[in-house]
This record gives C-alpha cells, structure tokens and sequence, in this order.
C-alpha cells in the first residue's frame, strides 16, 4: 500500500521523466511547493484521492499555468496556442505513459480557466490511476 505522498511522488517522476515534462518552459512542482509570486509556465502534481483496496486506485491533478501575453490593444489574453499544444501533451502523456505500476487515464477533458490576479491561464487535467501490486 502506497500513501499520498508516495503516489504523488510516483506521478511527479512520470511527469518528469515525459515529453510532457520536457515540453514544460518553466518548472515543475509537487503541491504547494509552486513560489507564490510565480509566473513562469509550470506544472503541479497534486494527489487529490485514492483507497486503500487490493488494488489501490484514485486521482491525481495536473495543474499547468500558462503566462497570458499582451494583445494588440494592451489586454493580456489566453495564449489559446501554447494552451492547445499542452492540452495535447498532456493527452500523449496519458496515453503513452510506460509505468508498470499504474494505469492511467483521463477523468474529462483537460479544461482552462482565467486567473485574473496573476494574468496566467491555468489547465486543468484529472487523471485516474489503478496501482498494480506485485
């Protein structure tokens, strides 16, 4: 039986480890280790739940912040490229993950959302996990 912060380590090293990972520009963190005056592009590896059966299973959150960039007429807006292409990656990352201790898949589809007081957009993607034990 693996605990939260041992899944939520498993998780950050498959991220770390991806082209997810190296696709990231800027950092990536575990939860609550993100500086609170960030804003830079990174990635947060949360566990968010999980049971404790033979066969442990749960969700982790992807949490990726993307800096919003300045508009023809001085606005700051959603970078939607750079938003689709780490919606994408994170796609690949679920369908190409090599773990053989957990099985991956998505829980609805990686979504944005506006963060006014940072001017950065934040993608959000669930995953559900089963961890297989030997």
């Amino acid at each position: 039986m693996k605990t939260e912060i041992e899944i939520e380590r498993d998780f950050y090293t498959l991220v770390k480890r991806s082209k997810l990972g190296s696709a990231i520009r800027g950092s990536l963190y575990r939860s609550e280790m993100r500086p609170a005056n960030a804003n830079s592009e990174d990635l947060i590896v949360k566990f968010l739940a999980g049971t404790d059966e033979q066969i442990q299973s749960g969700t982790v959150i992807l949490n990726l912040y993307v800096p919003d960039i300045d508009f023809q007429d001085g606005r700051k807006v959603a970078d939607k490229e750079r938003i689709g292409e780490l919606q994408r990656n994170i796609a690949d990352f679920v369908a190409e993950c090599d773990s053989d201790e957990y099985l991956i898949q998505t829980d609805g589809t990686p979504y944005s959302t506006y963060n006014p007081d940072i001017e950065q957009h934040l993608i959000v993607s669930r995953i559900k996990f089963k961890r297989l034990s030997y």
